[in-house]
């Protein structure tokens, strides 16, 4: 009788138990999607065999999907290091005005001040 590696699957397992059912296949279909023999995979899902790095790899890449990723689902792993917090966002409004509502729009937003240089 063979034992589970773990008491309970591995997250990593269970992340990809859910890519599975996410994409509605059977344990057969994903075995074929990830290129492994289903007896192999069906280990897999019941922790009891292991993945390598290298088995990982490859199982990312028939997901079409980042090694981190499968880690972190249904979350998509994002470096903090590549987020700049303090970039410019820009936003564009369009809002259609009676003449008589434009000024005082634009007074309020640009303040009396400014409009003037605006309409220099």
């Amino acid at each position: 009788m063979e034992k589970k590696i773990r008491g309970t699957n591995h997250l990593l397992v269970e992340n990809m138990i859910k890519i599975m059912n996410k994409r509605k296949l059977t344990k057969s279909a994903f075995a074929d999607l990830i290129d492994f023999p289903e007896a192999k995979w069906n280990k897999i899902s019941n922790g009891k065999q292991s993945l390598s790095v290298d088995e990982l790899s490859i199982i990312a890449e028939k997901l079409q999907m980042r090694e981190i990723d499968i880690f972190t689902y249904p979350d998509i792993y994002i470096d903090a290091g590549s987020v700049d917090i303090n970039r410019d966002i820009k936003t564009q409004i369009t809002v259609e005005l009676k003449e008589d509502l434009k000024q005082q729009v634009l007074e309020l937003v640009f303040g009396n001040k400014n409009l003037e240089i605006l309409n220099k």
